[in-house]
């Protein structure tokens, strides 16, 4: 996509660390915490970081297309009904993906209907509704109570790749219990998780 507005740079996004940043400038798509893959610019390609796969035209292609929809993607917003959470839950719903504010909070009046949810064997997980930066559970009482409650915490991960992650992962992966799938959630299989974060956080910067 490109790089700026102008016609002078595209560059190559990692599609589990890309989000759509505006609705209609053609420099709208960002690497989200990343460097981006490459870039092309007077019809050269560089590349701009090292953590990649090279395509090996003699491996053989294996699919893996199975989703189970039964996750859900939940923001969290001041008045959010707790029995939207407890809908999933008497529902039969696997999982839930929380869209949490900052370092991964909700109100703690949703804490009963989390603890309910995770009780039920359903895999409840965190990510955040900043663009920037990562979880940080352990700062606050209120992302440590998550914590004890059982809710797991998914690093720098975007939650719609959360989201799509978790229905993989019930879905491939058969049979499955809660502990194997908070273990595949934390494995990074297509660079959905940065390692590690850096002051570097804005496009320009990463650029």
């Amino acid at each position: 996509m490109h790089e700026t507005i102008s016609d002078k740079t595209i560059v190559f996004h990692r599609g589990t660390k890309v989000r759509k940043c505006h609705t209609s400038r053609r420099d709208t798509f960002k690497s989200i915490n990343v460097t981006p893959l490459a870039r092309m610019e007077n019809g050269k390609m560089r590349m701009l970081v090292e953590n990649y796969r090279e395509r090996n035209p003699s491996r053989k292609l294996s699919l893996e297309p199975d989703f189970d929809e039964r996750v859900a993607l939940i923001k969290f917003y001041p008045g959010l009904n707790p029995g939207i959470i407890e809908w999933y839950v008497d529902k039969g719903y696997r999982g839930i993906i929380l869209e949490g504010t900052g370092l991964g909070h909700v109100g703690n009046y949703c804490f009963s209907a989390i603890k309910k949810a995770v009780e039920n064997g359903m895999v409840v997980a965190m990510t955040s509704q900043c663009i920037w930066g990562r979880l940080g559970m352990n700062v606050y009482d209120t992302g440590r109570d998550l914590l004890a409650i059982g809710v797991l915490p998914l690093e720098d991960m975007l939650p719609e790749t959360a989201l799509v992650k978790l229905m993989w992962v019930f879905g491939s992966f058969e049979p499955m219990d809660v502990d194997e799938a908070k273990r595949l959630m934390l494995t990074n299989f297509a660079g959905e998780i940065n390692p590690r974060s850096t002051f570097a956080e804005t496009p320009r910067e990463l650029a």
